[in-house]
């Protein structure tokens, strides 16, 4: 693992949010406190940069895929991050469409089962 510092910013609408003082270990960034993610959207930009201010990371549509505490790092928090597809968006906004559609109609459906 080295020991270079990155800071990573989540933007989204006319919003961000700025984590910093990560390491890395594979594609994973490592906190060494776990990172609060609640409130984060669903979809994000996310731009990784190092402690020299480069750009090391710039995915347009991220997601997180999760984050787990390894005790064998030391309880250390490792956060994955992965690209959401054309396909997914596409999803998503028919979800919200039809979400849409059926609160206007005062009809109570969920979109997973639609």
């Amino acid at each position: 693992m080295d020991n270079e510092k990155y800071s990573l910013k989540l933007e989204w609408d006319e919003e961000s949010i700025t984590v910093e003082n990560l390491t890395m270990n594979g594609n994973n960034y490592v906190s060494k406190n776990k990172v609060n993610v609640a409130g984060w959207p669903e979809v994000f930009k996310l731009t990784a940069t190092n402690s020299k201010g480069e750009v090391t990371e710039q995915i347009e549509t991220a997601k997180l895929l999760q984050q787990v505490k390894y005790d064998w790092d030391g309880g250390k928090y490792y956060l994955a991050f992965g690209i959401v597809s054309e396909l997914e968006l596409e999803q998503k906004k028919q979800n919200a469409n039809i979400q849409y559609v059926a609160m206007m109609a005062g009809a109570d459906i969920d979109s997973e089962e639609a």
